[in-house]
């Protein structure tokens, strides 16, 4: 996808389009499909669980990515689905124009709340350095490549920082709004959370097609496909 197209169809956020009550999710919904993704992500390398410190809960993922970047190339290009990471021997973290290749470990967070005002999943990240450390806003966007994606002036209305509605601590956000307008169109789908995640999680490092080819696993199992 074009860049420019990236932006206005995931990260314009400046109006919001007036819902409709197709494009709202029930909590009974969103706890069922939720149900299905903790399942079906059992046997995955990321496991989804639930965390119900306050009803309704949330969904939470936990899990480690290696980002790469060199002297010439200060943004920073995260390798998904490694275990381990050789920087000396991987001909793939070869120095781009000349730089040298630095490896860089970071843990992710991810939780799927529901969003009452807007009745869509919503999602809330952080992205920690090996040591603990939280990544501001700024340095995110940066991991993120966000300066790709976004303009300038609406990178603050696609991923802000807020607090989260359950821990009281600073997360990162992807803005609600246009996610009304996803859920209205995935009237065919199996299981909207999914899709909804499929649809934004590269852009926020959060690969999700292992957990994809479960569920589809699970639901086969169930219709005796």
């Amino acid at each position: 996808m074009a860049v420019k197209q990236l932006g206005t169809t995931l990260f314009g956020y400046a109006h919001c389009l007036q819902r409709s009550p197709r494009s709202r999710m029930k909590l009974s919904e969103f706890t069922l499909y939720c149900d299905q993704l903790v399942h079906a992500s059992r046997n995955c390398a990321d496991r989804w669980r639930w965390v119900r410190e306050k009803e309704p809960g949330y969904l939470c993922l936990e899990t480690v990515r290696h980002v790469r970047s060199t002297e010439s190339n200060p943004q920073n290009e995260v390798l998904e689905g490694m275990a381990e990471l050789d920087v000396e021997d991987d001909p793939g973290l070869a120095a781009v124009g000349g730089g040298q290749p630095t490896a860089r470990t970071l843990a992710f967070e991810y939780h799927v709340l529901y969003c009452e005002s807007y009745e869509v999943p919503t999602l809330l990240f952080n992205i920690y350095e090996k040591g603990g450390a939280r990544l501001n806003l700024e340095e995110a966007w940066d991991v993120l490549q966000i300066s790709g994606c976004v303009s300038s002036d609406e990178r603050y209305s696609a991923i802000t920082m807020v607090h989260h509605p359950v821990l009281y601590r600073p997360y990162l956000k992807l803005h609600p709004c246009k996610t009304a307008e996803l859920i209205g169109s995935l009237s065919g789908s199996t299981n909207p959370v999914l899709s909804f995640l499929t649809t934004y999680a590269p852009y926020v490092n959060l690969e999700q097609d292992e957990l994809a080819r479960a569920l589809q696993s699970d639901v086969k199992k169930e219709t005796g496909e």
